[in-house]
């Protein structure tokens, strides 16, 4: 016959002790989550600056095709950051920028380089009579050409790259 235990001495104990180990558990794995989600949090907003940063980029190479005054391939300088294939990427791509862009809301997002490529003309008819985006030219005759630029942005401290590639059209 089996005697039941009268003595409950140091059970409170015992019980203390698993509730604590418990708990203890908890906190750890709470503590790991929110360590967690705080990197992420931090990476995202790395790459959103590299993100801003790329689409400077793309910005100034627009205003690079917009303030030419006739068609970057026909020139006999171009800038070595174009090229007039498709298959290759420029000899170079403009330097990082120094000016570092800034966000809407006035952070520093980090800073960018671009290439541009030609990548065809087409008469403005045969572009499905749509007008250029850039360039200089309103004439009835003009071509329209057509641009890839590409822009890569990192963010401030350089540990984040970002690209983008943009299809635009031109006309001169």
């Amino acid at each position: 016959m089996v005697r039941p235990l009268t003595n409950n001495r140091g059970a409170a104990l015992a019980l203390a002790l698993v509730l604590m180990v418990v708990l203890s558990l908890m906190v750890a794995i709470l503590y790991r989550t929110t360590l967690m989600d705080m990197l992420f949090s931090t990476h995202y907003q790395e790459s959103q600056k590299a993100f801003f940063a790329a689409e400077s980029g793309v910005k100034a190479g627009l205003a690079w095709l917009a303030n030419q005054g006739s068609a970057p391939e026909n020139q006999l300088n171009p800038a070595p950051w174009f090229s007039n294939t498709t298959t290759s990427r420029p000899t170079a791509a403009t330097v990082w920028s120094d000016d570092e862009p800034v966000t809407a809301d006035g952070v520093v997002s980090g800073r960018f380089r671009y290439y541009i490529q030609h990548l065809k003309n087409a008469p403005a008819s045969y572009a499905g009579g749509e007008s250029a985006k850039q360039g200089t030219s309103t004439s009835a005759g003009a071509m329209v050409h057509y641009y890839r630029i590409t822009s890569e942005g990192e963010n401030r401290n350089a540990t984040v790259t970002r690209q983008i590639q943009v299809v635009t059209t031109a006309a001169y």
